[in-house]
């Protein structure tokens, strides 16, 4: 049977060493466990994990967790908090997702495909024991204005876990890229960005440059060329535009990108093309 831990005040942090094992409990608070040194073999909701520096996992409201086996070595930060201390509107909730979703943070979407026994991230670049530090030396400190500064960090804190977790999300079930491959073809010219297109399904570029790519059989980036050289040799063969026309009214802004371009897809210059397209030779 395991008990719940509370905590005085809305927030705390501290790194500390873990030796041996610890019993199992929940708490009535939000956690971000990090491993800073060691590793540790650690069960939350019953599923057991090998965690090493740098994993760190989130734990919500009532789940239950402990430290089965501590490796030497092992150090953690317990970044623990109230959710009212990112916004006091929160005060109800009583997990990450729910936090995610609220209007203030307003990227929960991006928690849609991780389950509950999926909470455990790697801090690869070290961007999140960066924030804990500074956390963990303004509530030590507790220098004018460390309270709202604290606030700031938390909040810093949730977005960068969210980035994580949008780069574990999977794309859209059934998703297809035919549409995007409309649009290049409909309207080669327009401003046309992998970014913006992964913004619409809540992806990130990455995820999608390789779904497009194994659904259209080449990249984002020439598939857009092709649809503009495509563009440009019908202007060149049924119009007398200059050339520098033609490459704007395809979305080139510059004539050595355009020419580059066009000689990629169609291994001619512009006016060689429109020489030999009128000649027949």
């Amino acid at each position: 049977m395991s008990r719940t831990l509370q905590m005085p005040g809305d927030f705390s942090i501290r790194t500390q060493p873990v030796r041996g094992t610890g019993e199992p409990h929940a708490h009535d608070f939000l956690e971000l466990a990090y491993i800073r040194s060691g590793w540790a073999q650690h069960t939350v909701n019953g599923r057991t994990r090998r965690l090493e520096a740098g994993d760190f996992v989130l734990i919500d409201f009532g789940e239950v967790h402990s430290y089965d086996l501590a490796g030497e070595g092992l150090t953690v930060v317990n970044c623990l908090f109230q959710p009212a201390a990112v916004d006091p509107s929160l005060s109800r909730c009583r997990s990450f997702r729910t936090l995610l979703s609220s209007c203030m943070i307003g990227v929960g979407y991006a928690y849609a495909g991780i389950g509950p026994f999926e909470k455990i991230f790697h801090d690869g670049e070290g961007r999140i024991l960066g924030i804990l530090e500074r956390l963990e030396e303004e509530f030590r400190c507790r220098e004018v204005g460390y309270y709202p500064l604290i606030r700031v960090l938390l909040v810093d804190l949730i977005v960068q876990t969210m980035r994580m977790i949008r780069e574990r999300a999977p794309a859209p079930s059934g998703m297809e890229v035919s549409w995007i491959l409309d649009e290049l073809r409909r309207d080669p010219a327009a401003p046309h960005s992998l970014s913006d297109y992964a913004a619409r399904f809540h992806m990130r570029p990455e995820a999608l440059s390789r779904l497009f790519r194994k659904q259209a059989g080449e990249g984002f980036a020439a598939c857009l060329r092709k649809s503009r050289v495509e563009l440009a040799c019908r202007l060149l063969l049924e119009t007398d535009a200059p050339v520098p026309e033609i490459a704007e009214r395809c979305g080139y802004l510059d004539g050595k990108t355009f020419r580059e371009a066009f000689k990629t897809v169609t291994g001619l210059c512009p006016r060689a093309y429109r020489t030999r397209g009128r000649t027949g030779r």
